[in-house]
């Protein structure tokens, strides 16, 4: 089974040329085309859709082996049948590898006046839509795609045809494989997925916890006009205030879980200064026992509140229902000093 590939201006002639009554010629299969009308008003209907194009159609040549030919004519109905499985097949080879003809008008006749029986397919290179027909590479895409058809049914095929079709076929085989891997990568366990959607969790959680803190400490801040009544709309929210050496002042609040958790006001919450002006808290030293927690306020505020020029302190009595006859300890916790 061999291809040859030829081009054609004259649509008239390639279409009379194919069913020629001398050559046995047979219409065996057709696309949008009347095989009950004659060549010429075949033609005409071509035309009438065709463009201004200098190659108006293609003509491919398929041709059997003297061998494949008796074989062929030997089975019921002439062989008529497998010839239109197989040219069939051949046609959406040719459609695979680029050159397309589900929309293109085209002819199959039969030719069986010589020892090698072949057939002409002539294809019309404007479709249906109006669109001229993809014939880049038609020479080697029919070349190859007679081949390929060749050697599925086990019929005989140009042998440098065969070699190249055949490292053609290793080519796309090692570019599917590498695809397949490159979209196929290893999926992650489950445990790792868990693990990944956690994190995602908890960084969705915390956005919001921070945002929250946000909006109830400048919530606070513009509805309060002491600094006094802004301690006490924090405490009644959970939220304690605390002065961190590098972060500043901070709001430390325990979560749901029972985790302390401690933000900077500018830094982490983003909370603006501005609505509270007049708050100070003061750093003083402490003493630290074996059950204290790093995280909670290491010191009561000192509050200026700048009115009228005056200031007002206000110190916060810390007994932790331990009384003392030591004069310094008692000293030390009435003034904010942790034991």
């Amino acid at each position: 089974m061999n291809a040859r590939v030829g081009q054609s201006s004259d649509i008239s002639h390639s279409l009379g040329y194919a069913q020629n009554r001398d050559k046995d010629g047979g219409i065996l299969l057709a696309n949008f085309t009347d095989i009950t009308a004659s060549p010429e008003e075949q033609a005409r209907d071509w035309m009438a859709t065709a463009n201004d194009y200098k190659t108006r159609c293609y003509t491919i040549i398929i041709s059997f082996t003297p061998t494949e030919t008796v074989m062929l004519r030997s089975m019921p109905d002439n062989g008529r049948d497998k010839i239109r499985t197989i040219i069939r097949d051949f046609l959406d080879e040719l459609s695979e590898r680029g050159n397309d003809l589900t929309e293109c008008p085209y002819i199959v006749a039969r030719h069986d006046n010589t020892d090698n029986e072949h057939f002409h397919i002539v294809i019309h290179t404007t479709d249906m839509n109006g669109k001229r027909f993809c014939d880049k590479f038609i020479n080697k895409n029919a070349n190859r795609a007679a081949a390929c058809i060749a050697m599925k049914y086990g019929l005989e095929a140009p042998p440098k045809a065969v070699e190249r079709e055949t490292a053609h076929q290793e080519a796309e085989g090692q570019r599917r494989k590498e695809k397949a891997k490159r979209q196929h990568k290893p999926t992650a366990s489950q445990l790792e997925i868990d693990e990944k959607m956690r994190r995602k969790r908890a960084v969705e959680e915390a956005a919001k916890r921070k945002s929250m803190l946000k909006y109830v400490i400048e919530k606070a801040a513009k509805k309060t006009d002491s600094t006094e009544a802004f301690i006490a709309a924090l405490a009644e929210e959970g939220i304690t205030l605390t002065r961190d050496e590098k972060k500043g002042i901070c709001a430390v609040m325990t979560d749901p879980d029972g985790k302390i958790r401690k933000y900077s006001l500018a830094k982490d919450l983003g909370v603006d200064m501005t609505l509270i002006p007049n708050l100070s808290i003061q750093d003083k030293p402490v003493v630290k026992t074996q059950h204290s927690s790093p995280l909670k306020p290491i010191h009561q505020p000192r509050l200026n509140v700048d009115g009228g020029g005056s200031s007002r302190n206000a110190e916060h009595e810390i007994n932790d229902g331990h009384n003392s006859d030591d004069p310094d300890e008692e000293w030390k916790r009435r003034n904010g000093y942790k034991l």
